[in-house]
């Protein structure tokens, strides 16, 4: 039995719209005022002029932007080469406007065609990287691909999404084609460790001169290509009361209808239990309205991975499973790695320490710790010279049993 499918980019374009929705055929009938029929002859491309009102009333149900919305009174096209942008930010980012201005500074000026975005899982990467597609849309005229392998529903056919994440694998020679000697920026939020190969991005740009590459990653890349900006947990101390975890912490609590009042140094004393890590901060927010703060900083210093799992579906959603993630970036640890990470584990330590201690020449330790830092899985402990495991690193190298925070 043949399946239908669209077979206009009106009709694509419709169908991609309405399943980024959540919607349904019938659903959309019911809030747009449009046949079920209608709907379905449009999407499978039987319908060859459309009345506007039609489109009008489609585009109301479905939301659509002014650009979507004009869009969708082309009929559907869009040139491959348009700047294809991130879903607009649902809420305000915290403490990273250096780190945007930077590389934004770093693609347009900089010698590196490549930045590699590093940095533990919950530690804002994609959010990031978000905001660098859409400034770099505002400050140059070149075009700017954003690209998220972990994005649903797919892209759509022919844009330079679809050429990168492809079908077994990414078409390069059609997008190299493409791309030809135009300057552009592509941003991959490679969310889905590996989905995209480094080899095929180094390929890409050794046939494409003139565009410049941002990708997302939990480990430094092994290319030479790649220039590794390592994205480090938000400060839980500033010079004054304030500090960018805490004010990401207070933000969500605002949000959450939280107004009380809570002691800054406890509010502190559980950024820092939970590392700064965004994610982290996320999903504690919502245990606020069930446990007292001075209990939630306990169960953090107990097993911080304890407040990390939302006590709402909606969060979840958008933390995902942090403590899944930072298992599976340490059991990708092999050799030296692991053995210096696990030496950091307890109070800090320096270079000839670790070396000391695993009988490991202390250049080798050396990088070693260059390449924990960049993955974010050690800091500094405020002594020169010295290190320590995350807080989230060390109790899963450290495995305790804590029973949950109870009233």
């Amino acid at each position: 039995m043949k399946q239908d499918r669209p077979a206009t980019e009106l009709g694509e374009f419709l169908l991609a719209t309405r399943l980024r929705r959540g919607m349904t055929q019938s659903r959309l009938a019911v809030r747009s005022g449009v046949s079920e029929r209608t709907i379905r002859d449009l999407e499978l491309g039987k319908v060859e002029r459309p009345r506007k009102q039609t489109l009008l009333l489609l585009a109301r149900a479905l939301h659509m932007s002014p650009s979507d919305h004009l869009r969708l009174q082309s009929g559907g096209a869009v040139p491959a080469t348009a700047s294809q942008l991130p879903p607009g930010a649902a809420s305000q980012l915290v403490g990273r406007d250096r780190v945007v201005s930077g590389l934004v500074e770093l693609l347009t000026t900089g010698e590196q065609r490549w930045v590699s975005l590093v940095g533990i899982a919950g530690v804002g990467k994609s959010r990031v990287a978000a905001e660098v597609a859409r400034a770099l849309h505002d400050a140059v005229p070149d075009p700017v691909w954003w690209v998220d392998p972990g994005a649903s529903p797919a892209p759509l056919p022919g844009t330079v999404a679809d050429l990168v994440l492809g079908g077994v694998g990414p078409r390069l020679g059609e997008l190299a084609a493409l791309v030809g000697d135009t300057p552009a920026y592509l941003v991959v939020d490679d969310r889905v460790p590996a989905r995209v190969a480094d080899a095929s991005l180094a390929e890409l740009l050794s046939r494409c001169p003139r565009l410049r590459l941002l990708t997302t990653a939990r480990v430094p890349s092994a290319r030479p290509e790649a220039h590794t900006v390592s994205l480090r947990p938000l400060a839980a101390r500033g010079d004054g009361p304030d500090s960018p975890a805490t004010r990401l912490l207070v933000t969500r609590l605002r949000a959450q209808g939280q107004d009380r009042s809570f002691l800054v140094n406890d509010l502190r004393e559980l950024c820092e239990a939970l590392d700064g890590v965004p994610a982290a901060l996320v999903a504690a927010a919502t245990w606020f309205p069930l446990y007292p703060l001075p209990r939630l900083v306990e169960a953090a210093r107990r097993d911080p991975f304890q407040l990390t799992t939302p006590a709402g579906p909606a969060t979840r959603r958008v933390t995902g499973d942090l403590r899944a993630a930072v298992t599976t970036t340490i059991d990708g640890l092999r050799g030296t790695d692991l053995a210096v990470l696990t030496a950091l584990a307890g109070t800090g330590r320096s270079t000839r320490d670790v070396a000391k201690d695993r009988g490991i020449p202390e250049q080798a330790v050396a990088a070693v710790l260059h390449r924990l830092l960049q993955a974010g899985l050690i800091r500094p402990t405020g002594v020169p010279g010295e290190f320590r495991a995350l807080n989230l690193v060390r109790s899963l190298l450290i495995p305790r049993r804590v029973p949950h925070p109870r009233r």
